[in-house]
């Protein structure tokens, strides 16, 4: 539902402006029986938009779906914003002919259709609700889908593709996916993986400095690990890590003339914070200093999404502290600090419990 909101009102700007984002802008998301426009989710409004409901993989209506998205722009300039898009830290606000003279395509795809995993942490959706994940339906194709938007020019480069869901690494046309996006020569292609199954695909594309690949790993030590993946693959885990890191390129690769990545953070690992299980300085730097000796260069940490939820209205100073004591042991072993989305959101909201906090999105 579109409602009202004088903070989102570019009308009463001295030029004429409303938000909007590349999502809303340029964005699909394939999840398991929808299509939406974006994957975030850790703000008020929860995200996940949706496109189309009961989606199996059909032909998409292309023109259907750009008229949905005309439309978010028709009502974002009154003010009228999406319930799921308020308090989204990405929508941004620019000048009405800047947003209208963007073209109808695709640069931003999530793809996330799929639950089947070789791990089952304790904080995953599909865990926590076997209920609704333990029967099993045949996934739909996404290549057939993705193939069609390069040949009509619908899915063009200078967004990003990232993979979420289930494991991507065991989905039947995940390599055949990654390798038609190389050849194509997309960047920023992000994928998140237990790292239990080792993917040469992904590391041609870390070597292309093309691909970012995440692995979930948030523990120090194998007995942490299997308390929260319940899977004994700590060991395999580490050593494909080292594998992954192995592939980068220790410099700034040119993907057009005005955009580069740099190649020592295309291989990194998670650390998802469960207050309880590892929530200590001694977990946390025995993970930080696995992934430097590993030639991993990133801190990339997360908060998990239950206990966010059910303390987001009275959050511990603790939390932010700990946070910070993360930040301070990144800093420590020279690596890049990277925050997932709940937890930028929850920074940015909280600026008297975290002041040493820079925003990253303005």
């Amino acid at each position: 539902m579109f409602r009202y909101h004088a903070e989102y009102d570019g009308s009463k700007c001295d030029h004429p402006s409303y938000y909007s984002c590349p999502w809303i802008q340029h964005g699909l998301v394939f999840f398991r029986y929808k299509l939406a426009t974006c994957c975030y989710c850790g703000h008020v409004g929860g995200g996940h938009t949706l496109v189309k409901d009961d989606y199996r993989g059909e032909p998409i209506n292309w023109e259907h779906i750009f008229k949905q998205k005309k439309t978010f722009n028709r009502l974002y300039k009154k003010g009228l914003i999406h319930d799921n898009c308020v308090n989204c830290p990405f929508l941004e606000l620019l000048y009405n002919e800047t947003w209208d003279r963007e073209e109808n395509y695709i640069s931003n795809v999530y793809i996330s259709h799929w639950t089947e995993c070789n791990s089952k942490c304790i904080y995953c959706y599909a865990t926590q609700h076997p209920e609704e994940f333990s029967y099993k339906t045949k996934n739909y194709s996404v290549l057939p889908i993705i193939k069609e938007m390069l040949e009509k020019n619908i899915l063009r480069r200078g967004g990003n593709v990232h993979f979420g869901g289930g494991e991507p690494t065991i989905l039947p046309e995940f390599e055949d996916l990654i390798r038609l996006l190389l050849n194509y020569k997309f960047y920023d292609l992000r994928v998140h993986t237990s790292g239990i199954k080792y993917s040469p695909i992904l590391e041609r594309g870390i070597r292309e400095g093309r691909l970012r690949v995440i692995v979930s790993v948030d523990a120090g030590c194998p007995e942490t690990f299997k308390k929260i993946k319940q899977v004994d693959a700590y060991n395999i885990v580490r050593e494909n890590v080292r594998k992954y890191a192995a592939a980068q390129i220790h410099k700034r690769i040119a993907l057009t003339p005005h955009l580069y990545m740099d190649g020592e953070i295309c291989a990194g690992t998670k650390f998802i914070i469960i207050p309880g299980i590892n929530d200590t300085e001694e977990e946390v730097e025995n993970w930080i200093r696995a992934d430097v000796e590993s030639g991993v260069h990133t801190t990339i940490i997360d908060l998990e999404e239950n206990w966010f939820k059910a303390h987001e209205d009275n959050l511990p100073q603790s939390i932010f502290d700990f946070i910070y004591k993360i930040k301070l042991l990144s800093d420590k072993y020279h690596t890049h600090f990277e925050l997932y989305e709940r937890l930028e959101n929850m920074l940015k909201n909280n600026p008297d419990k975290a002041p040493w906090y820079v925003p990253y999105h303005k």
